[in-house]
C-alpha cells in the first residue's frame, strides 16, 4: 500500500515505512541547542562586523557631512543581487546589501542572501530529489587599486614570490583596474539539503562559516539605474549531519537506511560554498562608491586635524599652567598659614617665657621683702622693750 503521508521537503520530512526507522518525526533537544548556538554566531558576526567598522564609520561620516557632495541618498546605499549560476543548478536566489554609512568613501557593508528551490506536490514520489535552503549573513570591505610606486618594465622577469608580493597580495599594481572594486569578507550561514541521484539519498542540516572575496565592475546604466557584474567566491568550514534513505516504488515512500546516519561533525577540509556570477541592481553605479580617498582632500583634512590639536594643545596647555599657578598659589598659602601658625606659637612661647620669668622674680623678691620685714619688726620689738624697761627704771 502507498503511504499517503510520504512526502519530500526541503526540510526533513521523513517517511514511514514498515521496518524502517522514522526519522525527523520530532525534533529533539540537540536540534534545539545547535539552532540556538547558531543565532549566537550570527549575533556575534554582526556584532563583529559592526565593531570592526563602528570607528571607521563615524569618522568617514564626519567628513562626509563637511562635504556634502559625497552624501548619497538612501536608495544609493543599497543593492540587490541574484547569482547566475545557481539559477542554472535550478537555484532561485536573492540576495541585499546595505552601506552602513552614506559616504561614497565608506568601504563596510552588511548583507543577507537566500537561495532555495522549494518542493513541489506530486502524486507519485519521484525517484530522483533536488531540494535545497540555504540563508547567509556577510560583512564585507570593499577595495581598490592604485598605481605601485615600484615601475618596471613588461618584459622584465620576476620571480613567483615576487610577483605575488608586488602584483598580488597588494593594493597598489602596474596597471590599476580603476573601474573595479575588490572586496572580501566573513560570512556565516545555515541551510538544510535532500539530494537522491542514484539508489540512495541523503538529507540533513549544515551550518558554515568562511571568507568571501571577489570583485565588482559596472555592467550597464541608465539615468538613475545600474546593473553591475559581480565575481567571486565563498569558503569555509561546514558543521553538519545527515541520513540516508532509500526509494520504495511500490510504497511510494522514502525507506530511512539503518545504520548509515552520521551525527553532527565538522568536515574536515575546507567547502566552497558559493561560486559568483552575480548582476548585482543598483541606484548608484560601483564606479562611483567605495572610492579611494583624495589626496588632497587627505591633505587638507590633515592639515584641519593639526589646527585642531595645535589649538587643543594650546588650550591644554594653558589648562596645564592654570592648574601649576593654582597648585603653587596654594603651596605659597599653605606655606604662609604655616609660617604665620609657626611665628604665633613663638609669641606665645616668648609670652609665657616673659611670664615664667616675671613670676619667678616676683617669687625671689618676695622672701627678701619678708626678711627686711622680719628685720624691722625684730628692731621694733627690741626699741619696745628698751622703751619699756626704762619706763619702770623711771617708775622704780
Amino acid at each position: 500500500m502507498r503511504n499517503k503521508d510520504a512526502k519530500v521537503g526541503t526540510f526533513p520530512i521523513w517517511r514511514k515505512y514498515k521496518g524502517a526507522s522514522a526519522i525527523g518525526k520530532k525534533r529533539n533537544g540537540r536540534n534545539l541547542r545547535t539552532e540556538l548556538l547558531f543565532v549566537l554566531l550570527l549575533i556575534f558576526f554582526y556584532s563583529f562586523g559592526a565593531l570592526e567598522c563602528s570607528a571607521q564609520a563615524l569618522a568617514v561620516r564626519k567628513t562626509a557631512v563637511e562635504k556634502k557632495d559625497s552624501i548619497m541618498p538612501f536608495k544609493s546605499r543599497l543593492a540587490v543581487r541574484t547569482n547566475a549560476i545557481d539559477w542554472l543548478c535550478l537555484l532561485p536566489n536573492v540576495a541585499v546589501e546595505f552601506d552602513l554609512t552614506p559616504s561614497c568613501y565608506n568601504k563596510i557593508t552588511v548583507g543577507m542572501g537566500v537561495k532555495w528551490n522549494w518542493e513541489t506536490s506530486q502524486k507519485y514520489l519521484p525517484s530522483t530529489v533536488y531540494n535545497l535552503f540555504d540563508a547567509r549573513l556577510e560583512v564585507r570591505r570593499y577595495w581598490r587599486t592604485e598605481l605601485s610606486q615600484v615601475h618596471r618594465s613588461d618584459k622584465e622577469k620576476v620571480s613567483f614570490l615576487k610577483w605575488l608580493r608586488e602584483d598580488v597580495f597588494t593594493r597598489q599594481r602596474q596597471h590599476p583596474r580603476y573601474w573595479r572594486a575588490y572586496y572580501w569578507g566573513i560570512y556565516t550561514n545555515l541551510g538544510n539539503y535532500s539530494f537522491k541521484f542514484g539508489k540512495e539519498g541523503v538529507q540533513g542540516y549544515t551550518y558554515g562559516a568562511g571568507l568571501s572575496a571577489g570583485f565588482g565592475i559596472p555592467l550597464y546604466g541608465y539615468k538613475n539605474h545600474f546593473v553591475d557584474l559581480e565575481l567571486g567566491g565563498s569558503v569555509g568550514c561546514v558543521f553538519t549531519r545527515y541520513d540516508k534513505y532509500g526509494f520504495d516504488a511500490e510504497s511510494n515512500c522514502y525507506p530511512t537506511l539503518v545504520g548509515k546516519s552520521k551525527g553532527w561533525h565538522v568536515l574536515p577540509y575546507p567547502v566552497i560554498t558559493d561560486l559568483r556570477v552575480a548582476f548585482v541592481y543598483r541606484f548608484a553605479s560601483i564606479k562611483d562608491k567605495y572610492k579611494l580617498v583624495d589626496h588632497v582632500k587627505q591633505a587638507a583634512r590633515h592639515e584641519r586635524e593639526m589646527k585642531r590639536k595645535n589649538l587643543n594643545d594650546s588650550i591644554n596647555e594653558a589648562r596645564r599652567l592654570r592648574k601649576e599657578e593654582k597648585a603653587l598659589l596654594k603651596k605659597n598659602e599653605a606655606e604662609q598659614k604655616k609660617a604665620k601658625t609657626e611665628q604665633k606659637k613663638t609669641e606665645q612661647k616668648k609670652e609665657l617665657g616673659k611670664e615664667e620669668s616675671e613670676a619667678s622674680l616676683k617669687q625671689s623678691v618676695k622672701p627678701k621683702k619678708e626678711k627686711k620685714n622680719k628685720k624691722k619688726n625684730k628692731k621694733g620689738a627690741t626699741k619696745d622693750s628698751k622703751s619699756e624697761g626704762r619706763k619702770d627704771e623711771n617708775i622704780d
